[in-house]
């Protein structure tokens, strides 16, 4: 399929990128402008939404938004619901023939908002979808801490953060750099689990990569007490490094 004109009825997932609005490709700014509706994500109906955020400081809020909440719990009948919601009101963008972009952060594939909903829409039909990577926060916390993720023949293992942190031993012995998503409310417990490992001092850490308020520290050890760990990542020193 070529995606390189317009294609009306046609659904877009377009990652924005880590928060920096200025790391949206061509690509994604070029479709954002041909949009019939922009389709933004937020985890709260009261709430705001940070991909409606970096799109409105890169193209002005002018652009044809439309809300779908997302609510940030575990319950999957709850999300279940919300994600074939979404499903409902994107396939009747679609039936009526428009362009519909969906807007997430990061990359469209890792970890995304995208693929639930791509899993709802199916089940309403056989709706033509095209997805636009965006620069994920991987790439962007390396070049912040001014690291190499991979070399020559390494390898690179990404992981979100695990129940139990003892089956990060095994990432850590299979690859040479392991990046931990997905921390949130449990930094101090990783941090725990890699000081009694020797690696906290040469685990690098960045928080809210790409926005304003952004906080990177070269090592987890620079980090006070109590930091929090939500929208984080840490990168990870595994076979090889000593």
């Amino acid at each position: 399929m070529c995606d390189d004109y317009r294609m009306t009825g046609t659904l877009y997932g377009i990652g924005l990128g880590p928060g920096d609005p200025e790391l949206l490709t061509l690509k994604a700014v070029r479709l954002l402008k041909e949009a019939d509706i922009v389709l933004v994500p937020k985890g709260r109906k009261s709430g705001g939404s940070t991909a409606r955020d970096i799109v409105i400081a890169a193209l002005g809020d002018k652009l044809p938004f439309r809300e779908l909440v997302f609510p940030m719990v575990r319950d999957d009948a709850i999300l279940e619901a919300h994600w074939d919601e979404a499903a409902v009101r994107t396939a009747e963008e679609l039936d009526a023939g428009r362009l519909v972009v969906f807007v997430t952060l990061g990359d469209v594939s890792i970890y995304s908002t995208f693929s639930y909903l791509c899993r709802s829409l199916e089940k309403r039909g056989d709706y033509p979808v095209v997805r636009v990577p965006g620069i994920s926060s991987i790439q962007l916390g390396a070049a912040r801490l001014n690291r190499e993720l991979a070399l020559g023949s390494a390898s690179l293992g990404v992981y979100p953060m695990p129940g139990n942190l003892i089956e990060l031993e095994g990432a850590l012995k299979e690859h040479e750099t392991v990046v931990v998503m997905k921390i949130g409310e449990r930094l101090e417990e990783l941090r725990a689990f890699l000081r009694h490992r020797n690696l906290e001092s040469s685990t690098g850490f960045i928080r809210r990569a790409g926005f304003p308020d952004e906080v990177t520290a070269q090592s987890l050890a620079e980090l006070p007490a109590g930091s929090e760990g939500y929208l984080s990542l840490a990168i990870l020193k595994g076979r090889g490094h000593s």
